[in-house]
C-alpha cells in the first residue's frame, strides 16, 4: 500500500506525457520516417520505398532550397536582432515608473494575441502598391510610392518589419519580466559609486539578465525559423522567390506539389538547424558563466 502511495503522482503524469508524446515526440519520428522514404501525397497510404539518404543528397542539390537557407539566413538575422533590441529597449522603459506605462504595454502586447494570419493579411494591406495605408500617406506627401512587397529588393526587408512587429512584444513581455528580477538596490549603489548608465547596462543588467537572453534568444530565433504562414500570405514567397525561405519552401514541397519526403527532408534539416542553434546559445552561456 504504501509502495503504491508513492507511484500515484508517477501514474497520475501518465496522460500528460501520452499526449506530448503523440503530439511533439511521435511527428518527429514520423517525419524521419517519410524522409528516408520516397512519397509522395497519392501514394501516403500505400507501401513506402525505402531510399534512405538519397532525398537528403537531393534536397541539398537543389538550387531552390540552398537559396531559401540564404533568404531564412537574411530574414532570421534581420528578425531576432531587431526583436530583441527593440523588445529589451522598451522593457527597460516599462520598468520605470513613468506615467502611461500600463496604457503603453497594453499596446504593445496586443500584436501578439494575434494571429499569423491575421497579421499576414492586415500588413498585405498596408503595403498594396496604390491602395495601401503606407503608400496613400507617402502620396499625401508627394512621395512616390514604393513596391514594398512587389519588388524582390524589398519584399524581404518588408517582411521582416511585418515580423519584428508580430513578434516582439514576446521580447518585451520576457526582457521586462527578468528586469523585475534585479534588485533595484544594485543600481543605487552602483550610482552612489558614480557608476554612468551605460556601465550599469554592461557590468549589472547584462550580466544578470544572461540566462534569459538566452533563453528569449532560442525561442525567437526557432519561431522565426519555422514560421511560414506569415510569408505565405503577404508574398506567397515572390517575387521572384525572393521572400521563399526554407520553412515556406518545406510547406510548398509538401502540401502544394505533393512531395510529402522533399518536405519532410527540409524539415528535418530545420530541426538539425533549431537543435544546433540552441546548443551553441546554450554553450556561450555557459561559457560565459565559466
Amino acid at each position: 500500500m504504501f509502495k503504491l502511495k508513492k507511484l500515484i503522482p508517477y501514474l497520475m503524469l501518465i496522460p500528460a506525457l501520452a499526449l506530448m508524446f503523440f503530439l511533439m515526440i511521435y511527428p518527429i519520428f514520423w517525419n524521419v520516417d517519410l524522409a528516408i522514404h520516397d512519397v509522395e501525397i497519392s501514394t501516403l497510404n500505400k507501401v513506402w520505398d525505402f531510399i534512405g539518404f538519397k532525398n537528403f543528397i537531393q534536397i541539398f542539390k537543389n538550387e531552390r532550397f540552398l537559396e531559401s537557407l540564404r533568404v531564412s539566413l537574411f530574414f532570421v538575422l534581420g528578425c531576432v536582432t531587431l526583436q530583441f533590441v527593440i523588445g529589451f529597449a522598451i522593457a527597460r522603459i516599462l520598468v520605470e515608473k513613468i506615467i502611461g506605462t500600463k496604457i503603453f504595454r497594453i499596446l504593445f502586447i496586443f500584436p501578439w494575441l494575434l494571429s499569423a494570419t491575421i497579421v499576414g493579411y492586415s500588413w498585405r494591406w498596408l503595403y498594396n502598391d496604390f491602395s495601401g495605408l503606407i503608400n496613400l500617406t507617402l502620396m499625401g506627401f508627394n512621395i512616390e510610392p514604393v513596391p514594398w512587397i512587389s519588388s524582390p529588393n524589398v519584399a524581404l526587408i518588408s517582411l521582416i518589419i511585418a515580423n519584428v512587429w508580430f513578434g516582439t512584444p514576446f521580447s518585451i513581455l520576457f526582457q521586462e519580466s527578468a528586469l523585475l528580477t534585479i534588485d533595484h538596490q544594485l543600481y543605487e549603489a552602483a550610482h552612489i559609486d558614480g557608476a554612468s548608465p551605460f556601465k550599469c547596462l554592461t557590468k549589472i543588467t547584462l550580466p544578470l539578465l544572461r540566462p534569459f537572453i538566452a533563453i528569449n534568444l532560442i525561442l525567437i530565433t526557432m519561431w522565426t525559423i519555422n514560421i511560414f504562414d506569415l510569408q505565405l500570405i503577404m508574398t506567397n514567397g515572390g517575387p521572384l522567390n525572393s521572400t521563399t525561405t526554407a520553412s515556406l519552401y518545406m510547406y510548398k514541397q509538401a502540401f502544394e506539389q505533393g512531395k510529402m519526403s522533399l518536405g519532410a527532408t527540409v524539415g528535418v534539416i530545420l530541426l538539425a538547424i533549431n537543435l544546433c542553434i540552441s546548443f551553441v546559445y546554450l554553450k556561450l552561456l555557459r561559457s560565459e558563466r565559466a
